[in-house]
């Protein structure tokens, strides 16, 4: 068996523009970020959180629909209108100020849409406008 001593006539060439350019890029890339982490860790003097905040929230309230549209706090079954004058009693104790109070609804997946509409809108009308809801993972 014969085999050829002779080497290829062609030479092999690296064309190194696109990896200029992509050099070119990262810096560019690196010179913008320290630009943008320079700017967010500008020393600031920030206020302190004092325990006698007057904004801070007094007290917390959790209502839970069940399937059916019942209302329950606190484990008791309340009618819309009872839930309502409990909310009134809280909220006079808190100075009228609905911020100061915390409302959460849980609600049943299977439940009515209509129940928890209700119970916003009446939220609503007693001046609430920052209401949670809880749902699952």
């Amino acid at each position: 068996m014969k085999l050829s001593r002779h080497k290829p006539t062609g030479s092999l060439t690296f064309n190194m523009t696109p990896m200029i350019d992509i050099v070119f890029l990262l810096i560019i890339f690196f010179m913008t970020v320290s630009q943008i982490t320079r700017t967010v860790d500008f020393p600031l003097p920030l206020p302190r959180v004092t325990d006698g905040n007057q904004s801070s929230v007094n007290s917390s309230i959790t209502i839970n629909l069940d399937r059916e549209g019942t209302i329950i706090i606190g484990g008791q079954e309340l009618s819309l209108a009872n839930t309502l004058t409990a909310i009134e009693n809280q909220l006079k104790k808190s100075d009228n100020n609905p911020q100061r109070i915390k409302i959460q609804i849980r609600c049943d997946r299977n439940c009515e849409c209509r129940y928890v509409t209700q119970l916003f809108e009446s939220l609503s009308k007693l001046g609430f406008t920052n209401v949670r809801s809880a749902v699952a993972d």
